[in-house]
């Protein structure tokens, strides 16, 4: 039972075992720092300890290193790291903080699981998720531990919460409320302490500046001000540390002169000579001796001073082949996959890019390898990928540098609008080629039997699409959909309102655990009439694709039916209840809608299941208020209904009335019905293939019997 309340905490890998593509300092490297820092936790005044930097000076490593001596010594009470590189982990946003928090402190300490628990279960909690953050931790951490008084004495043993990349969170209005969240653990225990690591930025030395106006004490450690020899030493030990199995493979070796004039170059930043140390292991593996490799970075030309020059170097070396710049099949390439990794949590791997985007595995893997030192490119090509460093990430999200050929490397489209339009493409396609095993024929769409494929393959196409149905709408650029010029968005997504595609979107989406907010479209593609339309009527649309067609579509809205009209073929569907989006029937439909509703209530209540369409004409009462046939007009005024009672009642849509009745004769069910000769004329066919044609003026015009379909239509071609 404790396991099951513990298990609502949504909980995010953040503790420092789970770190990828960083490591703890090496052995020997930062002591003096690290020493500091735990020896300022262990004071019982510190409640807070800072250790900050520039970007690439590892401060990471630092708190991972701090983290592991804690463990050790049974003193870590939680860690949480952040990185913006692990889109949708829960380590990019502050949501997931109080949460994962309270897992943490629970696995700790027993006691406090059980105070944890009874918190959970007090019954105005039920909801804890939808309480504000700073609520959250009052709730899940502080409070629970204030019940503990006794088992967290005052001290000098004390237990260490480490925080590192704060400044990975989010935005700085984000950075803004995760530090009113630090700083709200005040309230815990004097046995408990914090590490926080991260950049200097304004939101976080402006709320270290009022906690200390309020008389905390916050010591700070910072690595931009380690002596140069104690950082030299570090960058020499991450080189040789990092080139030990190539020198090792290497019939050359280079002397300590070179290793020395290699960490030079790295300007005292440990991310740089990490990037260096992959740039020439790289290399090596693909055809270069480690002479050559190790010898061309060391004679690289104007030697950058930043990491954001050695990025653009990275950059200009796997792209730009002369003086021309970047070739555009290369450049559209890179913008497209880059631009992916920057923007989406669900396409970030070889294998989705390959299938969204139309380009083989060979071709996206040879885009990225060139940059390989910098983005982490799995073997595996259905992993995601990743950038090494959060400072490459901004290096290309930031302002341009360099010369104007190197703007194509820097992208700051945040919505990935340029992957819109091939993602629509390929939903298109796979709408064309019927993947998705619609069914074709549109007097079938409203017999469940003809879903079965549909039905069970739903897991696959959830696996396959899901990416696209969720998050389509997010990468649709509003200024080229809304463009009066035309252009390739456009007209593909024309394509899709205009030739089924949304209903399969929308069948698609209705399968989905969650769908885009609720939504099929945000709010400004609402602009489509159509649109709009179809997102009033497939909120009221029931988990069972072939109702939708039954019951739903001949009632929509003129413009989705207008739109769709041709698929209500379907012969046999019945109303459910009066809403807007139904058309209003004269008193007699109404009443004999009335009575079906009622019976059909008394049966499922009897029977204690659902209904399906064949029941409903066990009972004339029934029978008499289903409509079992409908059809609406070529100018979209009119929509005429075949009852089971044998009555055909004429709509006028665009005032909302009924303006003709008549009763079929014989008085038997129509399962086919049709306006001819635009809107004055309707011919119906009953379940014994009787055919009638019927004038505004409700009298009948000409009778058939048992005539096939085709044979009708070509007769009533005839009338005149």
């Amino acid at each position: 039972m404790l396991l099951a309340e513990i298990s609502r905490l949504k909980r995010a890998p953040a503790e420092h075992i789970y770190v990828k593509s960083k490591s703890e300092c090496l052995p020997g490297t930062r002591l003096k720092i690290q020493e500091s820092i735990l020896e300022h936790l262990k004071k019982p005044e510190n409640r807070f300890v800072w250790l900050r930097g520039s970007p690439g000076t590892g401060k990471t490593a630092i708190s991972m290193s701090i983290a592991s001596t804690l463990e050790q010594q049974g003193a870590l009470a939680a860690s949480y790291f952040w990185d913006k590189n692990r889109r949708g982990s829960g380590l990019d946003s502050i949501e997931q903080f109080p949460s994962t928090l309270a897992c943490q402190l629970a696995s700790l300490n027993e006691d406090f699981k059980l105070s944890l628990v009874r918190q959970l279960r007090k019954p105005d909690l039920a909801l804890f998720q939808e309480l504000p953050l700073e609520k959250q931790i009052k709730t899940l951490v502080i409070e629970p531990i204030r019940n503990l008084k006794d088992i967290f004495p005052s001290g000098t043993d004390r237990f260490v919460i480490v925080l590192d990349g704060l400044d990975e969170c989010g935005n700085q209005e984000t950075l803004e409320s995760l530090m009113g969240l630090v700083l709200g653990l005040q309230e815990l225990p004097q046995a408990f302490s914090v590490l926080v690591s991260c950049r200097p930025e304004p939101g976080v030395i402006s709320a270290w500046f009022e906690a200390q106006h309020e008389g905390l004490v916050i010591p700070c450690e910072d690595v931009d001000k380690i002596e140069y020899d104690e950082d030299f030493h570090t960058i020499c030990c991450i080189v040789e540390d990092g080139l030990r199995d190539v020198i090792r493979k290497s019939s050359w070796k280079p002397t300590e002169w070179e290793l020395n004039d290699f960490a030079w170059a790295c300007r005292g930043l440990p991310v740089m000579a990490s990037i260096r140390v992959r740039d020439v292991c790289q290399r090596t593996r693909r055809g270069r001796t480690l002479q050559s490799a190790f010898q061309g970075l060391r004679s690289v030309t104007g030697t950058p001073t930043d990491l954001n020059q050695e990025y653009l170097r990275i950059l200009r070396q796997a792209y730009v082949v002369d003086s021309a710049g970047i070739p555009p099949d290369i450049s559209k390439m890179y913008r497209l996959v880059v631009t992916a990794i920057l923007t989406t949590y669900g396409l970030r791997d070889v294998s989705s890019m390959s299938q969204m985007f139309g380009f083989s595995e060979d071709e996206i893997r040879a885009t990225l390898e060139p940059i390989s030192s910098i983005i982490n490119l799995p073997l595996d090509n259905a992993e995601d990928i990743t950038f090494y460093h959060a400072t490459a990430r901004e290096f290309i999200t930031g302002k341009p540098i360099g010369d104007e050929k190197d703007k194509v490397f820097f992208i700051d489209d945040v919505n990935g609008y340029l992957l819109g339009l091939p993602l629509l493409r390929y939903f298109n396609n796979c709408c064309e080629q019927n993947v998705f095993g619609i069914p074709t024929d549109p007097r079938s769409l409203g017999e469940e039997g003809k879903w079965e494929e549909f039905m069970v393959k739903k897991k696959d196409y959830r696996s396959r699409f899901d990416y696209v149905i969720y998050h389509l709408a997010d990468h649709l650029d509003p200024l080229q959909l809304f463009s009066q010029e035309s252009n390739e968005l456009q007209n593909e997504f024309n394509s899709f309102i205009t030739r089924n595609y949304v209903l399969i979107f929308a069948h698609l989406q209705s399968h989905m655990e969650e769908t885009w907010h609720g939504e099929i479209f945000p709010e400004q593609l609402l602009q489509f009439n159509l649109l709009r339309d179809l997102h009033q009527v497939t909120q009221h649309a029931e988990d069972h694709p072939w109702r939708f067609y039954r019951s739903i579509l001949p009632f929509a809205p003129p413009s989705v039916y207008k739109q769709y009209g041709h698929l209500s073929g379907v012969r046999v569907f019945s109303i459910h209840g009066k809403s807007d989006d139904t058309i209003p029937l004269n008193e007699d439909s109404c009443r004999a809608q009335e009575v079906m509703h009622a019976k059909l209530t008394e049966r499922v209540r009897q029977w204690g299941q659902e209904i399906s369409y064949k029941a409903e004409f066990y009972q004339p009462d029934i029978r008499n208020g289903v409509v079992t046939c409908a059809a609406l007009s070529l100018d979209g005024r009119y929509v005429v209904l075949g009852f089971g009672s044998g009555v055909i009642e004429v709509v006028d849509i665009d005032h909302q009335r009924p303006i003709c009745q008549l009763q079929h004769n014989p008085a038997n069910l129509p399962n086919w019905i049709e306006f001819v000769y635009g809107s004055h004329r309707v011919a119906t066919e009953d379940i014994d293939g009787n055919v009638t044609v019927l004038s505004h003026g409700i009298a009948p015009i000409m009778d058939y019997l048992s005539y096939e379909h085709h044979e009708i239509s070509t007769t009533l071609g005839a009338i005149t």
